[in-house]
C-alpha cells in the first residue's frame, strides 16, 4: 500500500473531519490552486505599507559620529515627530575634495558601523545624563565653606563617592560650585603653607615641589582624546591656561611669573602611543592610511584587530586581498582578522619583540637586507665607543666646529620657533644643536673615519662601502685611541640569540613560519606594510616592540614609502593635523585677542603631565633608593581633575579599584561633562550634562589618523532633548563665575565667541595656523558636511603615510643623526639595559621570571643591576619588578617561573577590542551589547544577568575542563593579590564587595592553552 497523499485527497480528508472551512481559506490565503494569471490573483501586499512606514521620515540632518575610533563618520539622521528615528550614512564621501580639486574614491562610502546605527538608543536611553548633577555632601561642603582638618584634607564625612545622593541643579549653579572650588584649592596649597599642607598628606617631596609653589598646579584638565573636537574637547586645556590668570591673583605675580594647571595626557595614558616610535623616528608616531593597503605587495596585520576595530575600513583589507595582497595575521589568538589572512601565526602574549628579533635574525644571517636603505637612512652604520657605549663623535676625531647644515635651521639663542605653517625645514635650538654633534662612520674604501651629519640622508648620504660587522680602532683627535663598533654589528650580535628554535620557544612562532616570512619581507624590498594595533602596546615594555619591529622594517626598506611602511594604530590622535591648534588652546590670557579677523597672541602657560602618576597613586616610580622618573615628568599631587569626552581617565582607568578606594579621597573636586551617565559620572562629584553629537549647537571639527578627511561636526537643527548645554558652553560658563569671584574680566573675554556663539571664529584661527588645512573656510566646510560632505586634508599623498616626505626628497627624520635610530646612547638606557633593541619578557603576563632582558653576554649591554638600586635580586614585588634589571640568557629563562605561579596562578588575562565595542562608548548601548558574545538576552530570562548581556572570559575548553567550569558558568577572576584589586584589599571588605571580578566563562579554543581573554569594553560595578 503507497503512503502517497496527493493533495486533493488530503483536502477532502480534513474537510470529511471538519477543517473543511480551515483548508478553504488557506487555500485562498496561501495560493494553494494553481495561478493562471499572476498578475491578477497575486497575494495582498497591504502588509508591506506597515513595514514601508517604519522607514518615512519627516526631515533629515546630518551630524558627526566622533568616538575613538578614528574613523569619523557624517551621518543622516532621519526624523519622525521631532525624533530622530534611525541613523544612516550620508554616501557622500566620494564627493570630498581639497584646496587642488582632488576627489576622493566613492569607495569610502558606506562610512557606518553598527554602533552608529544604534545610536538613537543612547540619544534617547535612560543613562543620558538630563542635566546637572552634583553629589550631596560634596554640596555640602561647598555651603559650609570649605572646612578642612588640620592637614588641609575635607573632613570624610562630605567625600563618601559612589555611595553619596545626587542633586539636580542648574548648569549655572554648578559651574559656581565648581569656580568656587577651584578656587580654594589653588589658594590652600599655594606657598609655603600650602606646601607644608601636601606634606601633611604624606605626597613625595618631589612632587611636591613641582608645584612650584603654586597651588594651580595641583589642578589637572583633560580633554579625553581631543582630536575628536578642537574646541569642545581641546577647551580643557585651554581652561587650564587660563588658571595663570587665577595663580598671579592669589600669589601676587607678574604674568611672567604666573603658572597655569596641569593637562593630562591621552595618547600615552591610554597606551596607544607606541614609545618606540619616537624613540627611533622622532615622530610621534608613524602610520599610513588604512587604503593603503591596495599600494602594498603583502600586509601584516600585527597584534591589530582591523576586521574588528576599524570596522567602516575593513573593505580596505579584503578587497586588498582579493587584489592579491598577501595577508599575514599575527596574534595572540585566532581573531576575526585571522580568518582573513592567507598566513596566521598565533604568539604568547607579550613576546612580538621576539618574534620581529627572530625575523631580523634571519634577514641579517642570510644578508638579505636592503643594503642601500641601510646605508641612506639608518644609523646602523653609526660608529659606536665601547668603552662609554656613547656614539662617536666627529668632534673626537677631527676637531674643529660643528658642520654648517642646509636641511636643518638652527634657532639662536632666544629666538622665537616661527609659526607652524612657516615651517620649511627641521628646527632645533642651537643647545640642541651643540648637544647632538655630528656621528662618525667608517669607511671600508679608504679606511678611515669619516663624519656623518644629520644632513647626509637619503641621495645626499655619502655612507656608501660602510663597516657594519667587527670592530675597529679609530684616533682621536687627541691621540688616544678607541675600539668602536657600528651600531649594526652591536644588533646582528644580539639578534643571532633569537634563531628560529629559540625564537619558537620563547614566542609559540614555528620555526619553520618564522624563517619563511622573513625571507618573503626581504624579497621585495619597500613593499609590505606593517599595521601593528595596540594589543603589543598594552604591556609594560611596548618600547622595545616597537624598536625590534622598526628594525624589521628598516632592515626591509620598509618605512617611508606608500606601499611599504609601518603603522601603530590605536586611538585618534595625531592632533599635528591640526598643528595651529595653539591658537585656540594656548591663547595668552593676559593679552585676549578680541579681533575674530586677527590671529591670538600664543603663550602656553599649563604643563603637561602623564596621567599614569596621578593613576600611581601621585608617585613617581622608585624601585629602591633609584628614582626613575626623570625630572621632566614628575607629577604634582592631584587636587582636582576636570574632563570631557572620556571615561577612560576614571570609570575605564587602569587599576580602577585601587584608584577609587586609594587615589580618589585626597582628590577634592571631580568634575564630568558627560552625555551618558558613565562610571566616572557615578564616582564625580559634578556632572555636567551636555549635548549629544545629533544636538550640537556649536560646531567643532576633527581629522583622523587612518582616513584622510576633514570632518566638521555641524550644528544641528535638533532640538536639545533634555536640559544640556555644550561642553564649550560648560567652560564658558565656569569662566564666568571665576570672573566673579576674582573680579578678573579676561576670565570672561578668554570665551567670548563662545558666549556670542561664534566659535567659528576660533576653528578659523587654527585652520588658518594650521599646515595641512590653511586655506579652508570653515564656514564653506560646515555647509558641505550639512549636505553628509567631508573635506580632505591637504596632505602631500593620498593614502597619506608618515616618512613619505623624508624618503621622497631626502629629509632627515627628526632625531639626533637624521636617521632612524635603533642605538639609544642616553644614560637612562645604558642604565636599563636597553640601548639595543632588546626583548623584555612582560611585567605580568608571562610564566616565566618577570621583566628579564633575554640577552646572551654582550658587550653593549650593561644594566645597572637591582643590587645597585639598593633591592635584592629575589625581589619581585609589583613595583620593584617593573624597574629591576636583570639579564638572562633565554636557556636560563625557561628554567624560571613567574613569582606568583607556586600560588596557583597559571594563567595569563588579556584585553583585547572587540567589533561591538568602540572603547566603552556603545557596549551598554542594549542593542549593541545583546550582541556581545554568547549571554545577550533582551529579556532577561535569566534573573541572575543584570543587564542585556554579561561580561565573559574565554578561555581553551581544556584549561576549564581542568578547573571544572563549565560552559557559561560564573568564575571569579583573581590577580596578583599583592597590590590588586587594591591596596589594603585585605582589611576593607566593603569596598571588595564590589572590586572582585565576576563574569561568565565561555568556552573557546581560538585562544592558546593557558591564555585567557575578556574584551576590553565591559563597565565596571560600583557600590
Amino acid at each position: 500500500m503507497s503512503n502517497y497523499i496527493d493533495r486533493r485527497d488530503f483536502l477532502g480528508m480534513i474537510g470529511a473531519a471538519g477543517f473543511a472551512g480551515l483548508a478553504a481559506s488557506a487555500r485562498e490565503a496561501w495560493g494553494l490552486d494553481a495561478v493562471q494569471n499572476p498578475l491578477a490573483t497575486y497575494p495582498d501586499r497591504g502588509w508591506e505599507r506597515v513595514y514601508r512606514d517604519l522607514w518615512k521620515h519627516d526631515s533629515v540632518f546630518t551630524f558627526t559620529c566622533a568616538p575613538n575610533d578614528t574613523h569619523n563618520c557624517i551621518l543622516n539622521a532621519y526624523v519622525r515627530n521631532g525624533v530622530v528615528v534611525r541613523i544612516g550614512p550620508s554616501m557622500k564621501y566620494g564627493e570630498a575634495a581639497d584646496l587642488l580639486g582632488n576627489r576622493a574614491s566613492s569607495r569610502w562610502d558606506p562610512r557606518v558601523c553598527q554602533k552608529g546605527l544604534a545610536l538613537t538608543r543612547r540619544f534617547y536611553g535612560d543613562r543620558r545624563v538630563v542635566g546637572c548633577m552634583v553629589r550631596k555632601g560634596f554640596k555640602d561642603w561647598f555651603d559650609a565653606g570649605f572646612p578642612r582638618e588640620r592637614d588641609g584634607l575635607p573632613p570624610k564625612k562630605y567625600f563618601q563617592r559612589g555611595r553619596d545622593q545626587w542633586l539636580r541643579i542648574s548648569h549655572d549653579e554648578g559651574a559656581r560650585v565648581a569656580a568656587a572650588v577651584i578656587k580654594n584649592i589653588a589658594e590652600t596649597y599655594s606657598g609655603e603653607e600650602g606646601k607644608r599642607r601636601l606634606k601633611q598628606q604624606h605626597y613625595d617631596d618631589v612632587c611636591i615641589e613641582a608645584t612650584e609653589g603654586a597651588g594651580v598646579r595641583t589642578l589637572k584638565f583633560r580633554g579625553g582624546m581631543p582630536l575628536l573636537g578642537v574646541t569642545r574637547v581641546f577647551g580643557l586645556y585651554r581652561m587650564a591656561n587660563s588658571m595663570a590668570l587665577l595663580d598671579a591673583k592669589i600669589r601676587n605675580v607678574a604674568p611672567d611669573k604666573a603658572l597655569g594647571a596641569k593637562g593630562f595626557d591621552n595618547y600615552s595614558w591610554h597606551t596607544d602611543l607606541p614609545p618606540g616610535h619616537p624613540m627611533v623616528s622622532g615622530q610621534q608616531t608613524v602610520e599610513f592610511d588604512l587604503n593603503a593597503v591596495e599600494h602594498c605587495k603583502t600586509v601584516i596585520v600585527w597584534g591589530m584587530n582591523w576586521i574588528t576595530t576599524k570596522m567602516p575600513d575593513s573593505h580596505w583589507l579584503t578587497e586588498a586581498r582579493l587584489k592579491g595582497v598577501k595577508v599575514v595575521v599575527i596574534a595572540c589568538e585566532y581573531s576575526a582578522t585571522a580568518s582573513k589572512g592567507d598566513e596566521v601565526i598565533v604568539v604568547r602574549p607579550g613576546t612580538t619583540p621576539a618574534l620581529a628579533l627572530g625575523l631580523c635574525h634571519v634577514i641579517l644571517r642570510e644578508k638579505l637586507y636592503d643594503a642601500q636603505y641601510v646605508n641612506q637612512w639608518t644609523d646602523l652604520p653609526v660608529l659606536v665607543r665601547m668603552d662609554t657605549l656613547k656614539c662617536l663623535r666627529a668632534k673626537d676625531v677631527f676637531g674643529g666646529e660643528l658642520a654648517r647644515l642646509q636641511k636643518t635651521e638652527v634657532l639662536p639663542k632666544g629666538a622665537a620657533e616661527p609659526p607652524p605653517v612657516r615651517h620649511s625645514k627641521s628646527l632645533v635650538t642651537e643647545q640642541m644643536r651643540e648637544e647632538w654633534g655630528d656621528f662618525v662612520w667608517w669607511d671600508r674604501t679608504a679606511s678611515a673615519p669619516r663624519a656623518l651629519t644629520r644632513d647626509m640622508v637619503g641621495r645626499s648620504s655619502a655612507v656608501t662601502n660602510p663597516l657594519l660587522e667587527g670592530s675597529v680602532e679609530v684616533t682621536l683627535a687627541d691621540g688616544r685611541k678607541v675600539r668602536c663598533r657600528p651600531v649594526f654589528d652591536l644588533v646582528r650580535e644580539y639578534a643571532a640569540h633569537f634563531d628560529p628554535k629559540t625564537t619558537e620557544e620563547i614566542t609559540w612562532a614555528p620555526a619553520a613560519a618564522v624563517e619563511a616570512l622573513a625571507r618573503h619581507i626581504a624579497r621585495q624590498p619597500g613593499t609590505t606594510l606593517f599595521a601593528i594595533g595596540m594589543g603589543p602596546n598594552q604591556f609594560f615594555n611596548n618600547d622595545n616592540k616597537d624598536r625590534d619591529t622598526m628594525l624589521l622594517a628598516a632592515l626591509t626598506g620598509n618605512v617611508g614609502k606608500i606601499g611599504g611602511n609601518i603603522g601603530s594604530y590605536a586611538g585618534n590622535y595625531r592632533t599635528a593635523l591640526f598643528n595651529g591648534a595653539a591658537q585656540w588652546i594656548n591663547e595668552n590670557p593676559f593679552d585676549i585677542e578680541l579681533d575674530p579677523a586677527k590671529p591670538a597672541r600664543v603663550r602656553q602657560y599649563w604643563k603637561p603631565e602623564s596621567a599614569h602618576y596621578y593613576n600611581h597613586e601621585d608617585h613617581p616610580l622608585r624601585v629602591g633608593n633609584k628614582l626613575l622618573t626623570g625630572k621632566t615628568h614628575i607629577p604634582t599631587p592631584t587636587k582636582m581633575m576636570w574632563f570631557a569626552n572620556a571615561n577612560s581617565i576614571l570609570g575605564n582607568v587602569k587599576w580602577h579599584f585601587n584608584t577609587v578606594v586609594n587615589v580618589l579621597p585626597r582628590i577634592e573636586m571631580i568634575a564630568v561633562n558627560e552625555w551618558w551617565w558613565s562610571a566616572s559620572c557615578e564616582w564625580a562629584d559634578i556632572v555636567f550634562g551636555v549635548d549629544a553629537w545629533f544636538e550640537l549647537k556649536h560646531p567643532d571639527m576633527t581629522a583622523s589618523v587612518t582616513n584622510p578627511f576633514l570632518v566638521p561636526f555641524p550644528r544641528t537643527p535638533a532640538k536639545r532633548v533634555f536640559n544640556t548645554i555644550g561642553d564649550i558652553e560648560v567652560l564658558a560658563l565656569a569662566g564666568s563665575k571665576l570672573a566673579e569671584l576674582t573680579g578678573d574680566t579676561r576670565f570672561l573675554d578668554y570665551w567670548r565667541f563662545v558666549r556670542e556663539s561664534r566659535t567659528e571664529a576660533y576653528l578659523q584661527r587654527v585652520l588658518d595656523h594650521s599646515t595641512n588645512t590653511r586655506g579652508y573656510r570653515f564656514t564653506e566646510l560646515e555647509a558641505k558636511a550639512k549636505q553628509g560632505i567631508p573635506a580632505l586634508m591637504n596632505s602631500r599623498t593620498t593614502p597619506k603615510a608618515v616618512g613619505f616626505d623624508q624618503v621622497t626628497d631626502s629629509i632627515p627624520w627628526y632625531t639626533k643623526s637624521g636617521r632612524l635610530e635603533f642605538y639609544r646612547e642616553e644614560d637612562e638606557f645604558i642604565e636599563a639595559g636597553e640601548n639595543l633593541p632588546v626583548h623584555r619578557e612582560p611585567v605580568d603576563s608571562t610564566f616565566y621570571e618577570p621583566n628579564v632582558i633575554i640577552a646572551p653576554p654582550h658587550e653593549a649591554i650593561r644594566p645597572a643591576g637591582p643590587e645597585q638600586y639598593g633591592v635584592k635580586r629575589d625581589d619581585l614585588s609589583c613595583e620593584t619588578r617593573c624597574g629591576r634589571n636583570v639579564v638572562l640568557a633565554w636557556e636560563q629563562a625557561r628554567k624560571t617561573k613567574h613569582p606568583r605561579m607556586a600560588g596557583g596562578f597559571k594563567f595569563i588575562f588579556h584585553t583585547p577590542k572587540y567589533r561591538h565595542g568602540s572603547h566603552t562608548t556603545p557596549i551598554d548601548t542594549d542593542m549593541i551589547a545583546v550582541l556581545f558574545g554568547p549571554f545577550g538576552d533582551l529579556y532577561r530570562h535569566d534573573k541572575r544577568s543584570p543587564f542585556v548581556t554579561e561580561g565573559y572570559v574565554d578561555i581553551n575548553p581544556s584549561d576549564a575542563k581542568e578547573l571544572g567550569v563549565e560552559d557559561g558558568d560564573y568564575v571569579w577572576i583573581d590577580p596578583d593579590p599583592e597590590d590588586r584589586p587594591f591596596r589594603g584589599w585585605q582589611k576593607n571588605k566593603k569596598d571588595m564587595e564590589f572590586s572582585r571580578l565576576l563574569c561568565r566563562a565561555r568556552y573557546y579554543p581560538g585562544t592558546p592553552r593557558g591564555v585567557t581573554r575578556m574584551w576590553f569594553n565591559m563597565y565596571t560595578a560600583t557600590p
